[in-house]
């Protein structure tokens, strides 16, 4: 019975040191921004989100909810619904999809001709982990994005 509690009282306690909160990746910019499917009422703009992992073990992304907003104006909103492996202390590429209506692509896209140096807010929530275990990890970014509409394809 002793050897019973001693190794469950040496589970607690590993299980305590060796199951912390993982720590949100860090956004590091974008990539191959594009124009997936164009309409008059939804479009799809998709591009390849750089991601730096500063857990020391790889981390999986299993879900995501982001809503994202250029200037303080709000774009649309993008899901992720299948697992991404972002390998431990390293960056990796997330391919988004951000659903869109056609009058804020359009209203956006002026504001970024005339200007180019955007204000990117981007929040939501996304469920990562590891072995299994996966928490909700609140996504808070805002920062100035250069998006230069001619490598938009």
């Amino acid at each position: 019975m002793k050897i019973l509690k001693a190794v469950w009282l040496l589970a607690v306690v590993a299980c305590a040191f060796g199951c912390s909160k993982p720590k949100a990746p860090t956004y590091l910019g974008y990539e191959n921004f594009r124009l997936k499917k164009a309409g008059l009422g939804n479009n799809v703009l998709a591009t390849d989100v750089k991601l730096y992992n500063p857990n020391s073990y790889p981390l999986q992304l299993k879900s995501a909810s982001l809503d994202v907003y250029f200037n303080n104006n709000y774009l649309g909103h993008s899901s992720l619904d299948s697992l991404i492996i972002l390998p431990a202390k390293d960056t990796a590429y997330v391919p988004l999809q951000l659903q869109a209506k056609a009058k804020d692509v359009l209203s956006n896209a002026l504001k970024v001709f005339l200007n180019p140096e955007v204000k990117v807010k981007i929040t939501g929530s996304a469920k990562a982990g590891r072995s299994g275990i996966f928490l909700n990890i609140p996504i808070d970014y805002e920062g100035v994005q250069h998006i230069n509409l001619s490598d938009f394809r």
